[in-house]
């Protein structure tokens, strides 16, 4: 199926038009870019390749445009998979949105389904504990010195002892040492062994052994570069994408499957489940946890290939929940749910109309949820969201399931910094390639989440317009 600005036909997502060539032309397919994957970075390489005269053609494995971006359209409220914030410091996706008419809600907070909430119900070994009680609780066994904090502050707080980036960038030429995993890290700003299970329960990453102390800082830095509010994109975080493929010339065919890559002196080819194509140039936005999978035939440099071996990508499975009622307004607690339980991790309103609610569970949780069937998975999660809040009983159903690992267009919801790699990758990130050109969020230099994917897409685009 193929998306191109001749055969939109309007409304809040464009139009997939059938009647595609046949395979034997696809094979003949000469251009001088393509563009293999239809998130933020593919169409914004797209838009400043076209932009400065060059052809380019847009495949997609998936029949959609979004890569990451994911709104949920069949579920009520239509809420998001990916792609949920727009942080204050998205200059470049808060400028496209603002001249494609793309609107954002400046509100979000939980209801976004990701935000920290600032207060929080908590269910920790086995104990429904309201904030004021936490304190004195018995579910608390944190240290004598940490008691007092939230177990949802507890990376904020321990945060503060870390090492300091002066700016976003700096990671690229960090000192080694600060390369340690964050488990290391904790340990030596004094955090208890409970301290550290509590941060690892719903954690960015999979594993705090696994994750490097200086992605932590990089996170933090970008944070400060651009504080303040948060933003939504209204109706769903696709809705952005959807249009600027909408503002494109270059076609995008979608169900087309990147199988291999091969670049040769004098071009790329690239197989698809629907043919091979050939281009000049080839900008590749696949996530590294994909595209390991996909024959690859080129002359890497050293830290690009051993990151697109070996880069780690966040577990991330979510249920999302419908309920006769918000009963979270009437038993006077907190909307968000907290939980050490690998079931629920962490659970979200989204909103009242219709009653909306979202379990997000990492690492190991995520894992535990892909394992069970769906029917087991439903059944455990409403009994125990049911256990941790009583108001919630007999209210509950779970619409659907949703795990980014399963999808294998992206086996993860987003990279982080695995420990001893910052420096491998600051150094694949300044990789220019020959013919083919890599980008997505996981190449960003000084950027997160969104922006990040927009940022190595515009540099990616940048190195082939110096090629011509």
């Amino acid at each position: 199926m193929t998306w191109s600005r001749r055969s939109v036909l309007g409304g809040a997502s464009a139009a997939i038009v059938t009647g595609l060539a046949p395979r034997p032309a696809w094979g003949r397919t000469e251009t001088d870019v393509v563009i293999i994957g239809a998130g933020l970075a593919g169409l914004h390489a797209a838009h400043k390749l076209e932009t400065a005269g060059l052809k380019c053609l847009i495949i997609e494995g998936e029949m959609r445009i979004g890569g990451r971006l994911r709104t949920l359209d069949e579920l009520p409220g239509s809420p998001d998979a990916g792609g949920i914030q727009v942080g204050s410091g998205y200059h470049r996706l808060r400028a496209i949105a603002d001249d494609l008419k793309v609107a954002l809600n400046q509100a979000s907070g939980s209801g976004a389904g990701a935000a920290e909430a600032r207060t929080a119900l908590f269910h920790i070994n086995g104990e429904t504990v309201a904030p004021a009680d936490w304190p004195k609780s018995p579910a608390n066994r944190l240290g004598d010195g940490e008691r007092a904090t939230l177990p949802l502050a507890l990376g904020f707080t321990y945060g503060a002892h870390l090492p300091r980036l002066e700016t976003p960038g700096a990671w690229l030429a960090a000192d080694p040492t600060l390369d340690i995993s964050y488990a290391e890290a904790l340990r030596g700003a004094g955090a208890s062994v409970e301290a550290m299970r509590l941060i690892e329960a719903n954690l960015n990453g999979n594993t705090l052994a696994g994750m490097s102390q200086l992605g932590v800082m990089r996170a933090a830095a970008i944070s400060r570069a651009g504080p303040g509010p948060t933003a939504t994109i209204r109706g769903g975080s696709q809705r952005l994408p959807e249009a600027m493929a909408r503002a494109l010339r270059t076609p995008i065919r979608c169900g087309q499957v990147v199988t291999a890559i091969r670049e040769e002196a004098d071009g790329v080819t690239v197989e698809t489940s629907r043919g091979a194509l050939r281009a000049r140039h080839v900008i590749c936005t696949i996530p590294f946890a994909a595209l390991r999978h996909i024959a690859l035939e080129a002359p890497l440099a050293q830290p690009m290939a051993t990151m697109i071996a070996a880069l780690p990508y966040t577990r991330a499975s979510f249920a999302y929940l419908s309920a006769r009622e918000p009963f979270w307004k009437s038993d006077g607690l907190p909307e968000t749910l907290w939980t050490d339980d690998p079931w629920l991790g962490r659970v979200f309103v989204l909103g009242e109309n219709p009653p909306m609610l979202k379990v997000w569970t990492v690492g190991a949780g995520a894992d535990l949820l892909d394992r069970a069937t769906p029917a087991l998975a439903s059944a455990e999660i409403v009994a125990r969201v049911e256990k941790a809040r009583p108001s919630a009983k007999g209210k509950l159903k779970v619409e659907r399931l949703f795990s980014w690992q399963k999808s294998p267009f992206a086996r993860g919801i987003y990279h982080h910094i695995g420990t001893g790699q910052a420096a491998m990758l600051a150094a694949a990130t300044q990789a220019t390639g020959q013919r083919l050109v890599f980008a997505g969020e996981h190449l960003a230099q000084e950027s997160s989440g969104m922006e990040a994917a927009l940022e190595s897409g515009e540099r990616a685009a940048q190195t082939i317009l110096t090629r011509y």
